[in-house]
C-alpha cells in the first residue's frame, strides 16, 4: 500500500504527527470517499485537538496540512513510483493519481532460490535444515544490503538537500487545569503553524528526532497558575544556551496572538535569533548551500560591496548542488536581480524568472518562492500580475516581514499608494527588516510632512550600519534641509557625493542616479534637492 511505503521512510519516521495525519488522510478517503473533509474534522479527528477547536483563529489544521504536501512532494521528487499520494492545493483530500516526475524503470526479475530435480535428490529433513539456514543467511545478506542503501541514501540525500537550522516545539509540563491546557495548546499549535511559514527552518513536535547538525529547542513554561502569563525560551540543543526568551501575555485571543506573532519574527526572521546565532557558526564561510545564503541575506542587508562577489559565486555554486530546493531557487531569483543590477549578471548561470518558477514548481505552498515570482513581475514592469503574486505571499506567510516590506516598496514604485502600509506594517513588526524598507518608511514621513520623523529614523539606522542604506541617507539629508539644519544637511550630503564618486557640487541627479534606477522616484527626488538649495 502506497501509504505504507511513506510511513517506512525516513522523513515520516521522524514525524509522528505527519505519519498520523497521513494515516487518517488515507482511512477517511477510503470510508469516508464521498464526504467532504473539513478544516475542523482534520483538527479533531485527524489532529487530536479538543471539540471546542475554532478554525476561525486557529490555522493549525491548514498549516500542518501545507507540511504534509510538502513532505509528500520532496518524497516523491526522490522516488520515481508511477502512481503517488497527494493534496490538492487549498483542499484537504489526499488522492492517488499518477506521479508526473516518474520515470519508467525496468523490473529486475526474480530469480529461483532452488532447483526442483536438486531437491528431489536430497534427504528431506536434511533439505529443510540446510534451507533454515540459508533463509537465516539469505536474510542477513538483505538486512546488511538494506542498511547500506540506506546508508547510501542518506549521504545522497546529505550531498544534494540543505541541511536548515530544526527548531523542536516543546510544550509546557504540570499544568493541573484543562484551561491552562487549553491555553498552552493553544499557543502550542499557534507556534508550530506560524514557524512552518518559514521555509529556512525546519519545524518538528517534540516528539520527532530531526537530522540536523544545528537543533534549537523551542521551550514553554508558564508563569502563574492560570497560564496568564508564559514564557518562551530559545536554547541551542548541544550547548544548552538560551539564547532568546520572552514572556506572553495570554489573557485574550488578541493580545495572545500580537505576542506570539512578535515571537515569531525574533526567532525565525532572515535576521532573527536563530539566523545570527547560526551566522556566528559561520562568519566569512561562503560554502555552498546554508552557508552562502547566510551571507547572501547579510549583503542584502548591509549592501557591503567586498561581500557582493563571494556571495554571487557561492550561490551560483549551490544552485548546480542543490537544484531542488525551493527557498534556495527564490534566493537565487533575488542574486540574479542584483547581480544585473551591479553589472555582474555572468555570476548567476541562469535567468531569475526561471529561479523562481522552479521555486514554485518545487513548494507551491512556499511564501518565498511566490515572492519570487512577483518580484520578477516587478522587474519585468507587470505590477498587476506582481502585487497579485505578492499579495497571495503574504497570506501565505504574513509574519514575513521582508515579503510584506518589499511588496509595499514596489508597489509604491509602481505609483500604488496603498503600498506604504505594508512597508510600515513591516518595518513595525520588525526592527530587524531589511534597511531598504526602513528607508522606504523615512521616505514616505518626509512626503506626508513629518520631516522630525523622517530624521530620527534615518539617523537610527544609519548609526547602526553606515552606507549600508542610501535612502536613508537621502532622507536623512532632505529632512535635515527641511528643518533649516543646512550644515548637518550638506555633510551628509558631501559624504554621499563622495561615495558616488562626485564632488559635492555636482548635480543630485547625477549622484542620485547611481542608486535609483526608476525614473518616476528619480525626478521627485531631483525636485525635493533643489527645492533644498544646498548649493
Amino acid at each position: 500500500m502506497e501509504r505504507d511505503r511513506l510511513l517506512c521512510s525516513p522523513e515520516f519516521a521522524r514525524s509522528p504527527t505527519m505519519s498520523k495525519l497521513l494515516r487518517f488522510l488515507v482511512d477517511y478517503k477510503i470510508e469516508d470517499a464521498g464526504k467532504p473533509l473539513t478544516a475542523y474534522t482534520v483538527a479533531v479527528d485527524g489532529l487530536g485537538r479538543n471539540d471546542s477547536f475554532d478554525t476561525q483563529i486557529d490555522s493549525y489544521p491548514r498549516v500542518q496540512i501545507g507540511r504534509l504536501r510538502r513532505m509528500l512532494d520532496h518524497f516523491y521528487l526522490r522516488e520515481k513510483s508511477e502512481k503517488r499520494l497527494f493534496i490538492p492545493y487549498q483542499h484537504y483530500e489526499i488522492i492517488l493519481g499518477r506521479n508526473e516526475g516518474a520515470t519508467d524503470t525496468e523490473t529486475p526479475p526474480v530469480a529461483s532460490l532452488g532447483d526442483k530435480s536438486a531437491s528431489n535428490s536430497a534427504d528431506r529433513r536434511g533439505f529443510l535444515g540446510h534451507a533454515y539456514l540459508l533463509a537465516i543467511v539469505a536474510a542477513l545478506i538483505v538486512a546488511a544490503l538494506g542498511a547500506i542503501y540506506y546508508l547510501q541514501e542518506v549521504e545522497s540525500e546529505m550531498a544534494t538537500h540543505i541541511t536548515y537550522p530544526s527548531v523542536i516545539v516543546k510544550t509546557a509540563e504540570g499544568l493541573s487545569s484543562s484551561a491552562s491546557r487549553d491555553k498552552m495548546e493553544m499557543a502550542h499549535s499557534y507556534l508550530i503553524g506560524a514557524l512552518e511559514n518559514f521555509d529556512q527552518l525546519r519545524i518538528f513536535d517534540e516528539d520527532a528526532e530531526p537530522a540536523s547538525r544545528s537543533q534549537y529547542f523551542l521551550e514553554t513554561s508558564i508563569l502563574n497558575d492560570t497560564a496568564d502569563r508564559i514564557q518562551l525560551r530559545l536554547v541551542a540543543a548541544d550547548t544548552r544556551e538560551v539564547i532568546w526568551s520572552t514572556r506572553i501575555e495570554t489573557g485574550t485571543t488578541t493580545l495572545r496572538q500580537a505576542d506570539l506573532d512578535k515571537a515569531v519574527i525574533e526567532i525565525a526572521g532572515s535576521y532573527g535569533k536563530i539566523a545570527q546565532h547560526e551566522l556566528s557558526k559561520y562568519r566569512g564561510d561562503y560554502s555552498p548551500g546554508y552557508p552562502c545564503l547566510l551571507q547572501f541575506h547579510q549583503y542584502i542587508r548591509h549592501h557591503d560591496p567586498a561581500n557582493l562577489e563571494p556571495a554571487l559565486a557561492c550561490m551560483d555554486s549551490s544552485a548546480r548542488q542543490f537544484s531542488n530546493d525551493a527557498y534556495l531557487m527564490s534566493m537565487l531569483a533575488i542574486a540574479k536581480n542584483v547581480a544585473e543590477n551591479s553589472n555582474l549578471a555572468n555570476k548567476i548561470d541562469g535567468a531569475g524568472k526561471d529561479f523562481a518558477l522552479r521555486a514554485t514548481k518545487l513548494d507551491n505552498d512556499s511564501a518565498t518562492a511566490t515572492f519570487a515570482v512577483a518580484q520578477s513581475a516587478f522587474y519585468e514592469g507587470d505590477c498587476r500580475r506582481g502585487v497579485s503574486w505578492g499579495e497571495r505571499a503574504v497570506s501565505l506567510n504574513p509574519l514575513n516581514t521582508r515579503i510584506l516590506g518589499y511588496l509595499g516598496i514596489y508597489m509604491l514604485a509602481c505609483g500604488m499608494p496603498e503600498g506604504e502600509a505594508y512597508a510600515t506594517r513591516a518595518w513595525e513588526m520588525d526592527a530587524n527588516a531589511d534597511l531598504d524598507i526602513a528607508a522606504t518608511v523615512a521616505i514616505q514621513k518626509l512626503w506626508r510632512g513629518d520631516a522630525k520623523g523622517a530624521q530620527e529614523l534615518s539617523a537610527k539606522y544609519m548609526d547602526f550600519v553606515p552606507g549600508a542604506a542610501t535612502g536613508l541617507e537621502i532622507s536623512y539629508i532632505l529632512a535635515s534641509a527641511r528643518l533649516n539644519e543646512k550644515e548637518e544637511a550638506r555633510k551628509a550630503w558631501r559624504l554621499l557625493a563622495e561615495r558616488s564618486g562626485f564632488s559635492e557640487s555636482a548635480e543630485p541627479r547625477k549622484v542620485l542616479g547611481r542608486w535609483i534606477s526608476n525614473p518616476a522616484i528619480l525626478n521627485e527626488l531631483e525636485a525635493e534637492f533643489k527645492r533644498a538649495r544646498l548649493y
